[in-house]
C-alpha cells in the first residue's frame, strides 16, 4: 500500500520516453485496449419438421409458424416471444424423412429441414419447445427433430456434415 502514496520519493514513477520526459504508468497506453471476445451471441439450429398424414410438405411459412406456435404453447405467449430468424428451408419427400428412423415409417409423412437463429440466451427455450412440439397450429400431428445446434453457421454446417458422413459410413445405402 506504500506504492500508492509516495510523497517522499524524489524520483518520479513511470518510464522515460525517448525524449527524456517521464510517462506515468497509467498513461503508457493512452488508446483503449480491446480484447477479442469469442463468446457467441447467436445460436443456430438445424431442424427437421415432419408432418404425419400430410399429402404435401410444409411451406416455409408453415415451418416458421409451427416453431413460433411451439414456443408460445410451451413457454406461454410472453415467455415464448423469442425473436427467431429462419435462414433456410428445404422441403423433403415422405421417403426421405422416413429414412431417419421415424417411428411412423415413410408412409404419409412429409417434412422439411430448416435453419433458424435465435439469441444464445434463448437457445434452451427453443430446444425445449421443439422437443415438446406435437401439433401444428392447425392441429395436424407433427414431430420436430433438432439435427444440429451451434454458435455459428460454419460450426453448424461442419457438425451436420460430420453426422451425415458418419451415418453413411455406418449404414451404407448399397448394403
Amino acid at each position: 500500500d506504500d506504492d500508492d502514496e509516495e510523497p517522499h520519493c524524489s524520483r518520479p514513477r513511470g518510464r522515460r520516453s525517448t525524449m527524456g520526459a517521464v510517462v506515468p504508468e497509467r498513461d503508457r497506453f493512452p488508446v483503449s485496449q480491446r480484447t477479442l471476445d469469442l463468446k457467441t451471441e447467436s445460436a443456430y439450429f438445424r431442424v427437421r419438421l415432419e408432418l404425419v398424414g400430410s399429402s404435401e410438405p410444409p411451406s416455409a411459412a408453415a415451418f416458421a409458424t409451427a416453431i413460433t406456435h411451439a414456443l408460445a404453447k410451451t413457454h406461454g405467449v410472453v415467455g415464448g416471444a423469442i425473436p427467431l430468424e429462419h435462414l433456410s428451408f428445404e422441403p423433403e419427400t415422405g421417403t426421405k424423412s422416413g429414412q431417419h428412423g421415424g417411428r411412423h415409417g415413410g408412409s404419409g409423412q412429409h417434412g422439411c429441414v430448416g435453419v433458424a437463429r435465435c439469441h444464445a440466451s434463448d437457445a434452451r427455450k427453443v430446444r425445449t419447445a421443439l422437443a415438446m412440439m406435437t401439433t401444428t397450429p392447425d392441429g395436424a400431428e407433427c414431430r420436430a427433430s433438432v439435427l444440429g445446434e451451434a454458435g455459428s453457421l460454419v460450426a453448424l454446417a461442419g457438425e451436420c456434415a460430420a453426422r451425415d458422413l458418419a451415418r453413411r459410413l455406418i449404414h451404407p445405402r448399397g448394403a
